[in-house]
């Protein structure tokens, strides 16, 4: 596991607040690659409905979804692993900042 961080000019951790969920990235590959999304829910086993919600931001990647990816669409499990990881950890983060 990395350690890498990125440091302000105060020493201190940056964190940034913008998040984007995995289904917003999966969306722009589908219309990149000009696939369908029924036909790629279908692919995948999904229901369009829950597709749509997972395009949405409704639904999360979890690591069997991750495997399918990975297998469809030629890009690693770890990366909409980490995606979907990190927009959980950032809306959280918000989400405790306000209630603070």
């Amino acid at each position: 596991m990395s350690d890498y961080k990125i440091i302000g000019k105060n020493g201190k951790e940056i964190f940034t607040d913008i998040s984007l969920h995995p289904g917003e990235v999966l969306a722009d590959e589908l219309t990149a690659r000009n696939i369908s999304k029924q036909d790629f829910a279908c692919q995948l086993d999904m229901r369009p409905s829950h597709f749509s919600d997972l395009l949405h931001g409704r639904r999360h990647v979890g690591a069997a979804l991750a495997l399918k990816l990975e297998k469809l669409l030629k890009i690693s499990a770890e990366y909409w692993m980490r995606l979907q990881v990190y927009y959980d950890l950032v809306e959280e983060r918000n989400r405790q900042e306000n209630a603070a």
